[in-house]
């Protein structure tokens, strides 16, 4: 074997040893991603308000590890919350007025899906609202 051939063979096993290592990178970086990707999301929930309070409305999943706020809506208005954390098969909605809880609706994701994203202010939360001292919002 010739100097030459064997300058060339450490050429190749450079070559496959870069090339093995980009591929890998690639993978451990689309691995990563997939794995550590960030929350799903859904484009909007409306939120229908035919009640006379201004009413702010938070969500959270079954785990109940967080609230999130999706929008306050105000009375007789329908309220859109963008872009808002899919909370997985079971969504827990809050509703507040006047610093006063009006209780919680659950809902599955299906139905919720099915409904166009959109609820209603339950009837329950406006009684509790009004029993619980809320004034109609001017």
């Amino acid at each position: 074997m010739t100097d030459t051939d064997q300058r060339g063979g450490g050429q190749r096993r450079r070559w496959w040893g870069l090339a093995a290592a980009v591929i890998s990178a690639g993978l451990a970086v689309g691995l990563g991603s997939a794995l550590l990707g960030g929350p799903a999301f859904v484009e909007r929930v409306s939120v229908v308000n035919a009640s006379p309070y201004d009413i702010h409305v938070e969500v959270t999943g079954e785990a109940r590890d967080g609230w999130l706020s999706v929008t306050t809506v105000d009375h007789g208005a329908t309220g859109l919350g963008l872009e808002v954390i899919d909370q997985g098969p079971i969504w827990i909605f809050r509703f507040t007025a006047q610093g006063r809880d009006g209780g919680e609706l659950r809902i599955l994701r299906r139905d919720l899906q099915q409904a166009g994203w959109s609820i209603e202010v339950p009837d329950a939360v406006i009684d509790r609202l009004r029993q619980a001292g809320a004034s109609p919002t001017p």
